[in-house]
C-alpha cells in the first residue's frame, strides 16, 4: 500500500475525500527498482500505470536501428508515465528505463476500474485529469516536431 500523502501530490486524482484517499492507496503497489532497470520495453503488453515517488525514469522511443533509442521524456517524482497502456489495449509505445535508484507506485487498469465502479468520484476526477494530461503531453509533441521539422529544412519559427 502506498502513502496517501503521496497520492495527493499526483495531480491526476484532484480532490477526494479521507476513505477515498484510503481506498485508492489500496489498489497501488509500490515496487524500488535500481538504476539501469528497464521497467518496460516497446512493444511490451502491459496495463500498468507508473508515478514516480523517488528517482528518475528515462521514457525512449526507436527512431530506426541505425539512431538507437531517443529520449522523449524524463520522469521525476509526482509525475506519471504508462498512461497510453493504461487505458489502450495495444502494446507500449516506448520503453522505461530508471537512470537512478528509483521508488515507483504501480497501478493496474483492472484494480483502478473496479475501485471506480465502487466510487465514482474518484474514477471521474482520475480521467477528467488523464485526458488534461494527455492533451498537455500532445501539445508539447507537436510543438517538438514542428521545431524539429522546421529545423531541419533549414527554417525559423
Amino acid at each position: 500500500m502506498v502513502d496517501d500523502k503521496f497520492l495527493q501530490q499526483i495531480k491526476l486524482f484532484g480532490e477526494l475525500k479521507a476513505f477515498e484517499w484510503e481506498e485508492l492507496s489500496k489498489v497501488i503497489k509500490e515496487q524500488n527498482y535500481v538504476e539501469g532497470d528497464v521497467i518496460f520495453s516497446e512493444g511490451d503488453a502491459s496495463t500498468e500505470l507508473y508515478m514516480v515517488s523517488k528517482g528518475e525514469v528515462e521514457i525512449t522511443i526507436k527512431i530506426a536501428p541505425q539512431l538507437g533509442d531517443s529520449t522523449v521524456y524524463v520522469v521525476r517524482p509526482y509525475d506519471i508515465f504508462g498512461e497510453f497502456a493504461f487505458v489502450d489495449p495495444k502494446p507500449r509505445s516506448a520503453s522505461a528505463r530508471c537512470t537512478k535508484d528509483s521508488t515507483l507506485a504501480i497501478m493496474r487498469r483492472a484494480d483502478f476500474e473496479d475501485l471506480a465502479k465502487q466510487f465514482p468520484q474518484i474514477g471521474l476526477n482520475f480521467y477528467r485529469s488523464l485526458v488534461r494530461l494527455l492533451s498537455e503531453r500532445l501539445r508539447r509533441m507537436n510543438l517538438y516536431l514542428k521545431e524539429t521539422f522546421t529545423r531541419c529544412a533549414g527554417l525559423e519559427i
